[in-house]
């Protein structure tokens, strides 16, 4: 014999799981996601957005705090390779290896659960040399382009986050006497000319040939100082050792791996004349070790 439920029964759990969304207080909910921004009396976060390590620096300097009303569970602190875009599929050999950091700040390391502010301890500096334990001795570095991120969760579960920028994050462009030199003297706007060059370091024993360049004009992003903003115009030459998402891989031959001269590659262009002030020519040159020098004009 089939029995039926009673009305009753059947509402019985609707009501209940209602009332419970009636009674609850939607403002003790925390949905906020920790504020990372730069230390009390300073503009900016450090390391700022797109800056040049040069060839002789070991270390860079971290400042920044972070706040959460709820309270801090973690801060996370992280660089990798940004050589090929977010693709990170190429590995290394020989006596080079891709720079790397790693810093985890947790709740019970904090004086304040709800706010952190960097002091400049050793802990909070990223090492570019055997003082981080991710670089092997005797390695070197390949210079090039790094992602750097600054990640914070509350207690509450909720994460910063890439897409809101509420996530920290910025590109260093580490420099090394072995990579490829990058000399701008000027650029000419009235015949479409860019003076300079770009060369190997014959003087340094594990310096290589350049086998790939890559040149273009850029608007920033003021609206978003992270982004590399949009590319009005660019050119490539030869063929890259880090296939990128962003940009062709390979182009027109490199007639002299050693020396290149702008002036000859990028005579009379037009995009070069229309440059205004707002916008930036860079360089990005690879050598066949996989080192990559970026300077932006």
């Amino acid at each position: 014999m089939k029995k039926s439920l009673s009305p009753f029964v059947v509402l019985l759990p609707l009501c209940l799981f209602t009332a419970c969304l009636e009674s609850g207080d939607d403002d003790s909910v925390d949905l906020i996601s920790p504020e990372i921004s730069p230390v009390a009396g300073t503009q900016d976060i450090m390391p700022g957005h797109f800056i040049e390590v040069s060839a002789d620096v070991k270390s860079v300097p971290l400042a920044f705090q972070v706040a959460d009303g709820t309270g801090i569970s973690e801060i996370l602190l992280e660089a990798h390779s940004g050589f090929d875009g977010h693709t990170h599929g190429r590995k290394t050999n020989g006596d080079f290896v891709l720079f790397g950091y790693y810093h985890v700040i947790t709740a019970d390391e904090l004086e304040d659960p709800r706010f952190f502010e960097s002091d400049a301890t050793d802990d909070l500096t990223i090492y570019l040399d055997e003082r981080n334990t991710l670089i092997p001795d005797e390695a070197l570095i390949l210079a090039g382009p790094y992602h750097f991120s600054i990640k914070a969760t509350d207690t509450e579960g909720n994460e910063t986050s890439y897409a809101d920028n509420s996530t920290y994050h910025t590109t260093l462009y580490i420099q090394r006497e072995y990579a490829p030199l990058i000399n701008v003297n000027a650029i000419d706007k009235t015949v479409g000319t860019v003076e300079g060059s770009v060369s190997r370091n014959a003087d340094h024993e594990f310096s290589s040939d350049i086998v790939f360049l890559w040149v273009y004009i850029s608007r920033p992003n003021a609206s978003n100082p992270a982004q590399e903003g949009e590319v009005l115009r660019e050119w490539v030459w030869g063929e890259s050792n880090w296939p990128h998402q962003f940009r062709d891989d390979t182009g027109t031959g490199l007639a002299d791996p050693q020396n290149i001269d702008l002036s000859e590659l990028l005579a009379g262009e037009e995009a070069v004349r229309q440059m205004d002030d707002t916008e930036l020519l860079t360089v990005w040159a690879e050598d066949a070790n996989g080192n990559i020098s970026v300077r932006s004009f």
